[in-house]
Parts: C-alpha cells; structure tokens; sequence
C-alpha cells in the first residue's frame, strides 16, 4: 500500500500509552490547571511584542496534559511560540456532553471546546441559531493547513449561511480509509482442523459458524467455542457485512425516489434476515445482544469469527489481548480476514467524513484571541506540530535517519518499548489529538504496529479500495436541517433489528419488518423521509 497523507506528511509513529501517565496525575473532572509562559523566548514563532492572551480549552481527558507543577519544555514552547497561556478545563468521555450543556445554558463554555462530536445533529443548528459559538473568518489564508482541511466536501456541506463553525478532528486522510473499520476475523487454522474451504455463499457462513460452535475446532476435546461474535450489535448494520449493499445509517436516495436512512430500507431487512438464519442455525453467539467481551473471546480462542474493525490499529489491539491469552498460539498462522457472502459479488464498502468530532469555539471569543486559536491548531496540524507532539523535541527525543523517525528516547528493559512522549511531556498527552486523531492517520506506517499486522491491513485495504464499491453518501443530504429529521433522533432502529434477529413468534420476516416500519412511521420516520426528500429537491441535490 501507498500511504499518501497530503496535508501532514506523517511518517511513523504515534503512541501514548495512558496508563503510565493516570498513575500519579489525578484530579477531580472540574480542576482547572494552567500552563504559564507567554511571550517569545527567541526560538518560537511568537512576537515579543505581543500581548499574552489567556485561553481556556476542554477537551476529553485534557486534566493530565497539565498535571501541576512546572510545565514540560513543550508547554513552554507553545506558550512562547504563540504568546498565550492554556487553561486546561477537564471533561470526561462520560459526561462531556452534559457539561457542555450545563455551559452553554449558563454562558460558561471555555473559549475552545475540543471534545464534541455534534456536527448536522440538533444541538449543533442550535447552538449556531442560539450565538452559543462563533464562525470562523472568512478569510482563512493566513492559516494554510486549515485553509485546505477546510475545503472537503463533509466541511462544506456542513456552513451554515456560508460560514464554518468548527475546526474538523481528522480522522484519515480522506473518507475512503474507513472502508477497513468493518471486517471479519476468522480463525483459519479451525477452518483446516475441520476441512472447511473459505466460505462464498450465505449457507457456507452459516455452516461455518455452526461447524465452530459444534464440531470442537480447536480440538479441546470439549463443545466450549462459539461460531460469530460482533464487537458490538451496531456493526451488523453497519456495513460490517459489505455484501448486502449499504446498510448503515446515513441517508440515501432509494429507487422509489425517497431519500431515508438506509438502516431502515429492505436491503437491511435482506441482511437481517441472514444474520437471523445465522442465529437460530445456532452460529452467532447466542449472547449477541448484550455481549461485552467479542474482543477477548476471539482473543482467547472462544470464538471462530470477530466482527470488528481490521484496519492496522485495531489489529494490533486484537494482537495484544491474543499474546496475552494464548501466546503460545502464533496469530499470523491462526488468523485471516473474511469479506462475508455477497448477494451479486459487489461489495460496498464502510464510509463516514474523514474527521470525527469537531472543535467549536466561543461566542465570546475575539478576533485576536481566535487568531492565536486558529496559529495554534494550524502548527498541531502542521508536520512540525504533528511531529512535536507524536515524538517530542527533534534532535532530543528522535531526528530524521535516511527519510524516517529514529527515536532517540530510553527503552524499557522489560517492554522493548520506548518511553511515551507522554511520559516525557504530559503536555502533548491530550493536546496531541486535539486537532487530529494521529494515531488513525498514521497506522499503516506506524513502526509500534508490527510489521505483519500492516502488511495484512494494508493488503486488504488496497483490495477494497480497487474493487468495492462507494456508497452514494451525499454529505449536503446528511446537513439537511427540518425539524422532522431532528424529531426522530431517539429512534432506536438497532434495537429493533435485534428484535427481529431473536425473535420466536413464528412471524414471517416480511410480516415482522412490515410492523417495524409501520411502529418508525408512527414515530415521524415517514414524515422526515418526506420533509428530507422536499428539502433535497429544492436544493438542487436530487431530481
């Protein structure tokens, strides 16, 4: 695989390892923490002659980038380079929506608000209607690394009266890298124990799932494995079986001409009715629905087949609980990745905006202040900024060997690993995915992932993007704002599919859709359909 990161030119690793920096940095979710400086120290960008301008900015977990004490080099070195000083206001993965809430009603919210994923949803037009957050500038030129992020299609789509109100959080280069976070792991050595080929058809994984289930795969001598286990019951609609055609939940323009979201059409009824032959055949794991552990099963050698991302990050996550549980089985000789049964040999494949989450700021930030806000996010997306907080100080923890990162930190004796820049400059724990998640652009070149786990990812990657399909996701569709659409945001479509899967009236499938349908309808699904489907042709996006 050719990896091309256009805009960052990343080149190896990003690793933070959280647990070495919990340890020792605990304080309560609302300790506000401040990282003082300001003011060029002759090595930054800074101008002397600036005034400090203090910014407050919460992000997930930002608490440990400033853990008390004297700031590492890095916050200093921010501070001097932009002349401002950080106050760290600390949210949770919990509760940082509640928070924001409580502060945007109050008129409390900190300057940046790192740590929201809310673009096209209610909470994002109102905000916007309510002057809860600003705009940015119009003229973005000064900042060239925004400049350019700021022109993707699934920004655009989302300006509201011609003006963006957020910075993206990057997530890959470009939307068609999502394709591997849906996939299927399959334990290949229980294939050969059994004698069973790859699998083609809808029967032959129905087979396979019930052979691992029953027929003791791994020759344990005991009926103690199950068939398939999902990560998650989202995945099974959510294009982690590409066969059946777009399944998830965007919407999409249908053949009877109205746009909905595709989780509810009858492709997904088609699918579905797989998954629930599947179940009762006795191959998907029987826990399905409430399970919590699919990881750790397959890991442990319970499970023939995971459903689950495949791309190389998340390999290695399977890689690591696997070397814990069995080491003494090797994973590369045990483990290859499936593209499930196709009902016309297409496959279509995962897709979602190439970021994921947003920065948004507030209302009350001025135009100088939100110019040293978009200098700070145009050097962290920068390959200086990117680089800082991936490996430290050049020349001191890593320098560039023949076009690649030589790390030039300590190795743990122990681990073979290098010691976290985060370890070495708390500063750059939460701060370096404030503006990008690093880590996901740079997986297919990440020297932390074993090299056989890229090569196995990059392979399947490259396949899927030379031969399957792109769904038709329009993303000024997925901005269409009626108030039907907002109206239905508590539908539960996944819990009704699993409904379905398990269900034991002795109802046909087309019978029990039909009532899912006619219950979604009841609660505006129709309407919204129609209200999106108007807006789109006054729009000019559909005929």
């Amino acid at each position: 695989m050719k990896v091309r990161i256009k805009w960052l030119q990343l080149v190896l690793v990003f690793s933070l390892v959280f647990a070495l920096i919990l340890t020792g940095c605990q304080t309560s979710d609302d300790t506000t923490t401040t990282a003082p400086a300001g003011g060029d120290n002759g090595d930054g960008n800074g101008d002397g002659d600036r005034e400090t301008i203090d910014i407050t900015v919460s992000l997930w977990d930002i608490e440990y980038s400033f853990p008390g004490g004297d700031p590492d080099e890095i916050a200093v070195m921010v501070s001097d380079m932009f002349d401002i000083n950080l106050t760290s206001i600390n949210v949770g993965w919990g509760d940082a929506d509640e928070k924001y809430n409580t502060w945007a009603a109050s008129g409390q919210l900190p300057d940046i608000i790192g740590a929201i994923a809310h673009v096209g949803q209610g909470r994002y037009f109102q905000w916007i209607n309510d002057g809860v957050v600003r705009a940015l500038p119009d003229d973005l030129s000064a900042y060239p690394v925004i400049n350019q992020i700021m022109q993707q299609d699934e920004v655009l789509a989302f300006q509201v009266d011609g003006n963006n109100y957020f910075l993206p959080r990057q997530t890959y280069e470009d939307s068609s890298w999502w394709a591997m976070d849906r996939g299927l792991l399959v334990r290949k050595d229980w294939m050969e124990n059994l004698g069973i080929s790859d699998p083609v058809t809808e029967q032959d994984y129905i087979d396979l799932t019930v052979a691992f289930a029953t027929q003791d795969p791994n020759n344990s001598g005991s009926n103690d494995t199950v068939g398939l286990v999902p990560s998650g019951v989202w995945i099974l609609t959510s294009q982690g079986l590409p066969g059946f055609g777009y399944t998830d939940g965007r919407w999409v323009l249908e053949d009877d001409g109205y746009i909905r979201p595709a989780i509810t059409s009858e492709r997904t009824l088609r699918l579905m009715e797989f998954v629930k032959e599947m179940y009762q055949a006795g191959g998907l794991d029987p826990d399905f629905a409430t399970l919590d552990n699919a990881l750790e099963k397959f890991a442990a050698g319970q499970a023939g087949i995971l459903a689950r991302q495949v791309s190389s990050k998340h390999l290695k996550a399977v890689l690591d609980m696997w070397v814990t549980l069995q080491p003494d089985v090797d994973f590369f000789e045990s483990v290859s990745i499936l593209r499930g049964p196709s009902l016309d040999g297409e496959y279509t494949r995962f897709t979602e905006m190439a970021y994921w989450s947003e920065s948004y700021f507030n209302a009350n930030v001025e135009d100088d202040k939100m110019g040293r806000i978009l200098e700070l996010y145009d050097w962290l997306y920068s390959d200086e900024g990117m680089r800082t907080m991936m490996w430290g100080i050049e020349g001191t923890d890593w320098e560039m060997d023949d076009g690649e990162i030589n790390l030039l930190t300590d190795v743990n004796e122990e681990t073979g690993l290098h010691t976290p820049t985060a370890e070495i400059y708390p500063f750059t724990y939460a701060m370096s995915y404030l503006a990008a998640w690093t880590g996901d652009l740079v997986q297919y070149i990440d020297p932390a992932i074993p090299q056989g786990i890229r090569d196995m990812a990059s392979e399947e990657l490259d396949h899927r993007l030379a031969n399957w399909q792109a769904p038709d996701v329009d993303w000024a569709v997925q901005a269409i704002n009626v108030p039907e659409k907002q109206e239905i945001a508590g539908l539960t479509y996944g819990d009704d599919w699993v409904r379905f899967i398990m269900d034991s009236s002795g109802k046909d499938s087309q019978t029990l859709y039909e009532e899912m349908v006619a219950n979604w309808n009841a609660n505006g699904l129709q309407d919204a359909v129609e209200a999106v489907t108007n807006a789109a042709r006054e729009q000019g996006l559909i005929d």
